[in-house]
C-alpha cells in the first residue's frame, strides 16, 4: 500500500508514541548500568498510554479508516514484541470503546485464550509479532477482521506457486480421461457438529447463537396465548434417547414441555440447533442399515470435516472440543466397523476456535495437542498407518494414501487459508505457501502424474467460501496445472449446503464469461448432518468409475427432520435424488458428471425458473425454510456462486447484480 504524505506523519507519531519504559519492566534484571532512575509503567498505565493513543489515532482527520486501521497494528507489533500479555486487553477495550461491536464480540476477538475460553486475543498478539503492518497482509486483517476499515486489496497478478512444479505442462496433462465400465460406490459425510449440551425440552427458538441448549432461554418471539397448540406439534420429547453398539435405539423417558418454552427442542434436533448424539448416530445407523438393505458395500468413506458445535464462544471449552472431537470419530468407526474412513479437519476442529499457526512461525506448538490427539486415533481405527499419522502431525493433519484400486487420496487442512484464522494473515506475498500446504500437494500431484495415477483432493473449506483471495488464486492455478488428467475429485463440505463450484479459464467473474469450452474442473460441497442451520440433515455416496476415479453419479439421502418432532419413532432416512437424472440434462450415460456437465446445470439455472429452484431446494434438502425464487432476485447468489471458484469471483458477480448490497444480495 502506498501512503499519502498525510499518514506518513502519523504512522511516525505511533511509533514515538510507545513508552520507552515498557522495555524496562523485566525485573530480573541485574546490570548495574541499567538506569534504574527510568519509572517502571504500571500495566494500567501501559493500557491507558496504548489506548489514548488510539483515540489521537482516530480522532485524525488527515488520514483515511485504513491508514488508522494499520496505525494500529504498528503500534501493537511494536509493543507485542515486549508484552503480548497486554496485546488482549488493550484491543478488547479499543473494541469496545469503538462500539462496532458487541461486548460479546469484542470478548470473543480479543480476549485472552484460557482453557475454558475460545477467544483468538492470545493469537491476535501471536500474529502482531508475525504481521507486516503494511503490507498487503495488513489490509486484508484490516478489511476481514474490523469491518473492512480497508478496502478488499487486489490480489497481485504475479502472485504465483508455478515454480513449485517448475516446469512446462506436459501434453498427457491436458488429455480428458475417458471411463471404463466399471463402478464402485464411495460415501461423502461431512459436517455432524455434535452439541454435548443439547437438551430435549430447551428452547428451540432462542435469540442466541445456538438455541437448545440450558442457555437458550430467551424467545426470539413472545409466547402466545396459543401457547399450548404450538407445543401439540412439538410433543417427541424424549430425554435422554440413545442407539446401543448395535445400532439398536432406546427411546428415553417422556417429559413435558415447560410453560416459559415457546418452542421446545425435541427428541432428534431442531433447525436452530446443533445434532444431539442420537441425530448423529441415527444418520450412521441409517447409512449402515442402507448398505445391508441393498446389499452394497462401500469401497470407503470421506469425512470433509467439522465435529465441535458452533456454540457461542464462552460455551466452547478446551474439554468440550476434544470430547466432541473423540466421541465422533469413536461413533463412526463403531458404526462402519472395518470401512476406511480419510478425514480432514475443519475450522471447528481446534482449539481455540478456527486457530491453526506456521511451523515457522513458532507458534505451531499451540495446536500440536490437537493434530497429534486426532491423528493417532485416525491410526488407531486402522484409517491411515504409522508413516501417514506421523506425517500428519507435523503437516497439520495432512496425508496422502494410496489406495489399492490406484487412486490417490490427498488430504489436508484448509484452516490455513481460513478468514478467521488469525495466523492466516502473514506472508501472503513474500512466502505464499508459509505453511507449506501447497508444496506438499504439488510433489504428491506431480508425483502421480508421472506414474499416470488419478487423484482426489479432500478438505473442509471451499476457495469461494470464506478464505483469503491469495490462497484461493493459488490453489486455482494448481488445479489448472494439474486438470483434467490427473486431479479427477475435488470434495469439500463447511457450508452445510447442497453445492457446487466450477472453475473457469480467465474467469473475470461475469456470468457472460462463463463458456464451457473454458472449463476446468469444480469442486464437490456435500450436505451437513447437522440441520443448523435451517437445513434437513443429508448424506450422499457417490458411483465412481474405477479406471479413471470420476464421479459417474451422485445419490443423496436426508430425513425430514420436522417429521420428528411430533413422532416418537425414529427418524427416516429416504432417497432425496440422484445429480445425473434430477436437472434433466442431455447427457451421455457413459460420460462422468464432470465440470462440463455441472457447467450445462448452470446454464440452465441462469435461464430455467424451475432448474433454480430445483437447486435452491437440494441445497436445503426440502427443509421448511427454502426460498422460493421467484420472489424477486433472491436465488441470483446462486447462480454466482456455482459459476465462481473464488471469492473474488463472487463476489465481482454479485456486484453485477442491482441489489448487490456490501456484499450481499
Amino acid at each position: 500500500m502506498i501512503f499519502s504524505a498525510a499518514a506518513v506523519p502519523l504512522l511516525a507519531a505511533v511509533a514515538a508514541a510507545i513508552p520507552l519504559e515498557v522495555y524496562t519492566n523485566d525485573l530480573t534484571l541485574t546490570n548495574s548500568d541499567v538506569d534504574w532512575s527510568i519509572p517502571v509503567l504500571s500495566d494500567e498505565a501501559i493500557v491507558s498510554a496504548a489506548l489514548d493513543t488510539f483515540t489521537k489515532m482516530q480522532n485524525s482527520t488527515t488520514v483515511d479508516q485504513c491508514t488508522k486501521c494499520q496505525s494500529r497494528l504498528v503500534y501493537g507489533k511494536s509493543l507485542a514484541m515486549s508484552r503480548p500479555d497486554l496485546i488482549p486487553t488493550i484491543f478488547e477495550l479499543w473494541c469496545n470503546i469503538q462500539g462496532d461491536y458487541s461486548a460479546e464480540t469484542c470478548n470473543n476477538k480479543f480476549h485472552r485464550t484460557t482453557v475454558s475460553n475460545s477467544s483468538t486475543g492470545s493469537n491476535f498478539a501471536d500474529l502482531l509479532t508475525l504481521i507486516d503492518p503494511l503490507s498487503i497482509d495488513a489490509e486484508y486483517w484490516c478489511h476481514y477482521q474490523v469491518k473492512k476499515e480497508c478496502p478488499l486489496p487486489e490480489t497481485p497478478e504475479n502472485l504465483s506457486i508455478a515454480y513449485l512444479w517448475n516446469e512446462t505442462r506436459p501434453a498427457k496433462a491436458n488429455t480428458v480421461p475417458i471411463p471404463g465400465n466399471n463402478t464402485m460406490k464411495v460415501l461423502h459425510i461431512s459436517d455432524f457438529h455434535l452439541e454435548l449440551e443439547y437438551t430435549v425440552g430447551a428452547e428451540a427458538n432462542c435469540t442466541t447463537s445456538m438455541c437448545c441448549t440450558p442457555h437458550s432461554i430467551t424467545p426470539k418471539n413472545a409466547i402466545h396465548s396459543n401457547q399450548s397448540s404450538i407445543h401439540d406439534l412439538y410433543t417427541a420429547l424424549f430425554e435422554g434417547s440413545y442407539y446401543d453398539a448395535e445400532g439398536n435405539y432406546h427411546k428415553g423417558e417422556q417429559i413435558s414441555a415447560l410453560n416459559n418454552i415457546s418452542v421446545p427442542a425435541t427428541t432428534f434436533g431442531h433447525y436452530e440447533c446443533d445434532a444431539p448424539e442420537v441425530l448423529i448416530n441415527s444418520s450412521l445407523h441409517s447409512i449402515a442399515d442402507f448398505q445391508t438393505k441393498n446389499n452394497i458395500s462401500f469401497e470407503f468413506a470421506i469425512f470433509t470435516g467439522d465435529l465441535v458445535d458452533h456454540d457461542e464462544t464462552k460455551y466452547t471449552a478446551y474439554e468440550k472440543s476434544v470430547e466432541e472431537e473423540t466421541m465422533i470419530f469413536r461413533d463412526i468407526k463403531n458404526s462402519f466397523k472395518n470401512l476406511p474412513i480419510y478425514p480432514v479437519l475443519g475450522n471447528h476442529d481446534t482449539f481455540p476456535y478456527a486457530q491453526l499457526a506456521p511451523q515457522k512461525s513458532g507458534f505451531h506448538n499451540k495446536f500440536d495437542w490437537n493434530i497429534e490427539l486426532l491423528t493417532e486415533m485416525w491410526m488407531d481405527y486402522g484409517w491411515i498407518d504409522w508413516d501417514q499419522a506421523q506425517f500428519a502431525k507435523t503437516h497439520y493433519g495432512a496425508y496422502s494414501v494410496q489406495l489399492k484400486s490406484g487412486l490417490k487420496i490427498i488430504s489436508f487442512n484448509s484452516n490455513a487459508w481460513y478468514l478467521s484464522n488469525e495466523y492466516a494473515y502473514s506472508n501472503n506475498v513474500e512466502d505464499p505457501d508459509y505453511f507449506g500446504i501447497f508444496e506438499f500437494i504439488v510433489n504428491e500431484l506431480l508425483e502421480s502424474e508421472a506414474a499416470d495415477q488419478k487423484v482426489w483432493l479432500n478438505f473442509h473449506i471451499p476457495l469461494s467460501n470464506t478464505v483469503l483471495p491469495t490462497a484461493a488464486k493459488l490453489f486455482s492455478e494448481m488445479v489448472a496445472r494439474f486438470s483434467p488428467y490427473t486431479i479427477t475429485g475435488i470434495f469439500t463440505g463447511h457450508t452445510h449446503r447442497d453445492e457446487f463450484n466450477i472453475l473457469y479459464k480467465n474467469n473475470n467473474g461475469t456470468v457472460e464469461s462463463k463458456q464451457i469450452e473454458d472449463v476446468i474442473n469444480l469442486t464437490w460441497i456435500t450436505q451437513a448432518v447437522t440441520p443448523w442451520v435451517e437445513n434437513n440433515p443429508a448424506w450422499r455416496y457417490y458411483e465412481v468409475d474405477t479406471d479413471t476415479f470420476q464421479i459417474m453419479d451422485s445419490l443423496n439421502y436426508y430425513t425430514q427432520l420436522n417429521e420428528t418432532f411430533a413422532s416418537s419413532d425414529e427418524p427416516v432416512w429416504e432417497f432425496e435424488y440422484s445429480a445425473r437424472d434430477v436437472y434433466e440434462i442431455d447427457w451421455p450415460a457413459s460420460s462422468p458428471l464432470n465440470a462440463t456437465y455441472w457447467h450445462l446445470v448452470y446454464e440452465k439455472m441462469r435461464t430455467n425458473a424451475t432448474t433454480l429452484q430445483t437447486y435452491e431446494s437440494l441445497s436445503k434438502r426440502f427443509s421448511p425454510y427454502v426460498k422460493d425464487c421467484s420472489e424477486g432476485d433472491v436465488c441470483t447468489w446462486d447462480i454466482c456462486y456455482v459459476s465462481s471458484y473464488t471469492t473474488e469471483e463472487y463476489t465481482a458477480c454479485m456486484k453485477a447484480n442491482p441489489h448487490y448490497v456490501d456484499g450481499t444480495s
